[in-house]
């Protein structure tokens, strides 16, 4: 997917997004070709560097305009900006209930565009009973993760297909969802998740968690709802040196050093009404990122053997038994380098 424009425009509102027909072929490519010329500007390795046309010859746009599958963006009657709309996707599930973007290209010097045709998208999505926006980006492009995650498309799993190894995204268009951090007014709610996510025996003591939430509110990682405000899932950790995850983690004092090494992943809840769509996912790949960018050397966590795959696929290395028996009951280590 090509790198759109900056932030989006006001001026966008009055833009025209309509689908494309076989006659505007011509245009997409063109617009495609001056993005190749971008990139090779600016040294960048995307499109320009893969045999793009030789996956994607003019017949295949030719076929996918004449299904309705390309959209125009349009300033003032003039194509600025082309997308695929596809509604099944190898990469994915071909779960119809989706729509998957694809070929997002934006002529240079239209800053903006690329976040008006997703905002399109979405509403052409909502209008078609969508239940969300589908994409993916590569693993090595920060910049382009960060303008998706920016606009709302955060990750959900990563894949490989060939030589390129993809970052999973998705937006909701029945789950409008931001990522935000804790405040002392949110105890009874994320103990109330706490709840519903652990068994009695296994959450932590409650004054440790009020403790925690009063001293550390920066490292308990929401996703909230933007339309209720209700908290559908959170992540919580403390900073460390310490090299194992133990008991006392999860007791009375709080065990968070502020200038930490490591980070300690205490607690990864999701309410059981929002299970199923990816949000422990969004929230752990968000804060792996996070970690990463403040320069810490390691991630830890505990867990029940039958999550030792799931954690496996975020980069996490099995550990063997842990030192806590947090509830009486038996826990495996697990540890992501972040170096």
């Amino acid at each position: 997917m090509g790198l759109p424009g900056g932030s989006g425009k006001e001026e966008w509102l009055m833009a025209e997004f309509s689908a494309a027909s076989a006659a505007d072929v011509d245009v997409i490519l063109d617009m495609i070709c001056a993005r190749m010329a971008w990139m090779d500007e600016r040294g960048l390795r995307q499109w320009n560097a893969t045999d793009y046309f030789g996956c994607y010859p003019r017949a295949y746009f030719e076929e996918g305009a004449a299904r309705g599958d390309f959209y125009l963006l349009k300033e003032e009657g003039r194509p600025v900006g082309a997308v695929a709309l596809f509604e099944k996707d190898g990469r994915w599930d071909d779960d119809p209930a989706y729509f998957y973007v694809h070929h997002l290209t934006t002529r240079p010097g239209h800053a903006g565009a690329g976040a008006a045709m997703l905002r399109f998208a979405e509403d052409l999505g909502r209008r078609r009973g969508k239940r969300g926006i589908r994409l993916d980006s590569a693993v090595d492009n920060p910049r382009l993760s960060a303008y998706y995650e920016d606009l709302g498309y955060p990750a959900v799993s990563t894949f490989l297909e060939g030589l390129y190894e993809g970052v999973r995204r998705v937006k909701y268009l029945d789950l409008p969802l931001a990522f935000c951090r804790a405040e002392g007014e949110n105890l009874e709610e994320l103990w109330e998740i706490e709840g519903q996510c652990f068994p009695e025996n296994e959450m932590c003591l409650r004054e440790n968690f009020e403790r925690r939430l009063a001293q550390c509110p920066d490292h308990f990682l929401l996703l909230r709802r933007t339309d209720s405000g209700e908290i559908c899932a959170f992540l919580s950790d403390i900073r460390s040196d310490a090299p194992h995850l133990t008991d006392d983690m999860f007791s009375g004092a709080v065990r968070h050093v502020p200038a930490g090494d490591g980070m300690m992943l205490l607690g990864l809840n999701v309410r059981p009404a929002y299970r199923g769509r990816g949000l422990a996912s969004m929230l752990l790949r968000r804060r792996i990122g996070e970690a990463r960018r403040m320069g810490l050397s390691r991630m830890v966590l505990t867990c029940h053997d039958h999550l030792l795959l799931y954690y496996s696929a975020f980069g996490f290395l099995p550990a063997g038994p842990a030192l806590s028996q947090w509830g009486g009951t038996r826990w495996y280590e697990m540890v992501l380098p972040l170096k």
